[in-house]
């Protein structure tokens, strides 16, 4: 027995000191390869566990490894990061090389480009790799997750409806809430209109810096975008083609009443239901549901075609992209859409050694198809959450009417608006809503936008002597825009027809047509605008004061006439 109890006691004692034995403190010194100086908050890490370390003031570290065979992986923002075994050493000292590649990359700024390591403001830079196979069609919505400080913001998903940005959070510096958006040196609206495919790189500059480089409109920061420009493969032009087709559908579901669960709720409110069910002809023990969510959206596909055509040598460059976009809403039939056809050329060429010349120029023609969404009347999802799962989609005969609805129909028949399929749009006999049906609320209206929008930059880069290069631009933007509003009622119509003079016909009426010109040159750091579709003062404060009667006009005829 003693000699079991002193096999045990020894067997302990050595699975003991070999647990101990295994455990190994590494210390050392961290400093720059370049100058021989300590370097602070250098990460040490062992391998395989979460077990790690950083650099004190002098450089100095200490860390405990499982075993003496442990390997440490040191990293530094800017160095290159170095793999090392112990291999039993307690010392170890490390000596950090600089990592060239990553501080010479360079990035878009203002008028021109610095190497990273030249940086002195906040800037977020992202290249064509880390846009890449992205499922969406928006530059903007790119940008998601992609650079510190920067918000992306999807506030409709209506197909056209492009996400918004803001840099830092919220100012109020000026009318604008978004950053100054550059596209190849040129000031443009929007970035819709360009596919991410088409993108070089997007610099975010962050900081006030920029207001130095653009003035007040770059309070909320801004987008510089550079598009691709061509390349060879090979020695040879390359031609390539995308498709993409991106699935869409309502990304959560509301929990709503179902028919049961909705006369129960009426029931706790102090309605009898049972008495109103059998009024309206409504079974209460089985009522037929209507789930409206389903009802209105479903699911649907936006396709995407993009051919490209680049080619370059040391003389020049070009690269041509088409691309054409079809978005077809989530909801139900063909009432929000968004076609888009953009086609875009850049090229450049060395004349002579001391001169260049290029441009960046893009055509857009877009056309979209929307329904009302975000009011508190007129909207077409605000009945699809309100409305109650009794009332049915539609209505077979007058019969089905109530008694509001029959008094309407029998003097004057033609304000009951009949749906495509000949039945009637039902509204609900249980609640007074002031929507109605959300089917009625979609195919009532038929509004339409188009446009086609030219945009464009010439540049001349000029080199006397080497280390200075002069630029010269001419930018041109172009936009033509049109709106229109179709009623099926044609008794809303009437007094529009009186101030537009529209046909009587199709009850169509267009609202709005705007073409803009916008040419701008701008040589080194100066900048002056040639001309922006101005109007001499006069003439301006007579087309304001002339739309904005308009504007009243049309107001007035909406406007519910006085009880």
């Amino acid at each position: 027995m003693k000699t079991r109890i002193l096999f045990l006691l020894v067997f302990v004692a050595f699975c003991c000191s070999s647990a101990m034995a295994q455990i190994q403190q590494i210390k050392g010194t961290v400093v720059s390869d370049n100058d021989s100086e300590p370097m602070i908050g250098v990460a040490i890490l062992e391998n395989g566990t979460t077990n790690g370390c950083i650099t004190d003031l002098n450089g100095n570290y200490s860390i405990q490894v499982q075993n003496s065979n442990a390997t440490l992986t040191v990293s530094f923002v800017g160095y290159k990061t170095q793999t090392i075994k112990v291999n039993g050493r307690n010392q170890i000292n490390i000596r950090m090389q600089e990592d060239l590649k990553v501080l010479d990359e360079v990035v878009v700024v203002g008028y021109g480009v610095q190497r990273k390591s030249d940086l002195t403001g906040a800037v977020a830079s992202v290249n064509s790799d880390d846009i890449k196979n992205l499922a969406t069609v928006d530059a903007g919505a790119a940008l998601q997750g992609k650079a510190a400080g920067v918000q992306i913001l999807n506030t409709s998903g209506a197909p056209g409806e492009g996400a918004k940005i803001r840099i830092r959070g919220y100012s109020s510096n000026s009318d604008q809430l978004g950053p100054l958006l550059i596209v190849d040196g040129l000031k443009v609206d929007n970035i819709q209109y360009l596919d991410p495919s088409m993108i070089e790189s997007m610099e975010v500059l962050k900081d006030a810096a920029s207001a130095a480089i653009y003035g007040a409109q770059a309070g909320n920061g801004v987008v510089l975008i550079t598009t691709k420009t061509g390349s060879s493969a090979n020695g040879r032009p390359k031609i390539t083609y995308s498709f993409k087709a991106i699935n869409q559908r309502l990304g959560k579901t509301p929990e709503l009443f179902g028919a049961k669960d909705w006369i129960k709720y009426k029931e706790m409110s102090g309605y009898d239901m049972k008495t109103m069910c059998e009024a309206n002809g409504v079974d209460y023990n089985n009522p037929q549901e209507t789930d409206w969510v389903k009802e209105v959206f479903g699911t649907s596909w936006a396709t995407q075609h993009s051919v490209t055509f680049q080619d370059g040598n040391d003389k020049g460059h070009f690269f041509t992209s088409v691309n054409y976009l079809d978005n077809d809403g989530i909801v139900r039939g063909k009432k929000d859409t968004y076609t888009r056809l953009t086609a875009q050329l850049n090229a450049d060429y060395q004349l002579y050694k001391w001169i260049k010349v290029g441009t960046n120029t893009s055509i857009e023609k877009w056309a979209t198809r929307n329904i009302t969404h975000q009011s508190a009347y007129g909207s077409m999802l605000a009945p699809t959450l309100l409305l109650d799962p009794l009332t049915p989609v539609y209505w077979d005969s007058v019969d089905d009417f109530p008694t509001s609805m029959k008094d309407v129909y029998a003097t004057n028949p033609e304000k009951i608006l009949i749906a495509p399929n000949g039945k009637y749009y039902a509204t609900s006999k249980f609640q007074m809503d002031d929507n109605g049906n959300p089917l009625l609320q979609r195919d009532r209206r038929n509004q339409k936008s188009s446009g086609f929008t030219v945009r464009g930059t010439a540049f001349v880069d000029l080199t006397p002597i080497d280390g200075l290069i002069m630029t010269s631009r001419f930018n041109l933007s172009c936009d033509d825009a049109d709106w229109a509003l179709r009623f099926l009622n044609p008794s809303r119509m009437e007094r529009i027809l009186a101030l537009t003079n529209s046909a009587f016909g199709d009850f169509s009426v267009s609202l709005h047509s705007d073409g803009a010109l916008y040419l701008a040159v701008h040589s080194g750091r100066g900048f002056f605008d040639v001309g922006k579709g101005k109007e001499p003062p006069d003439a301006l404060r007579r087309r304001f004061t002339r739309e904005l009667k308009w504007c009243t006009d049309m107001i007035d005829v909406f406007r519910p006439a006085a009880e």
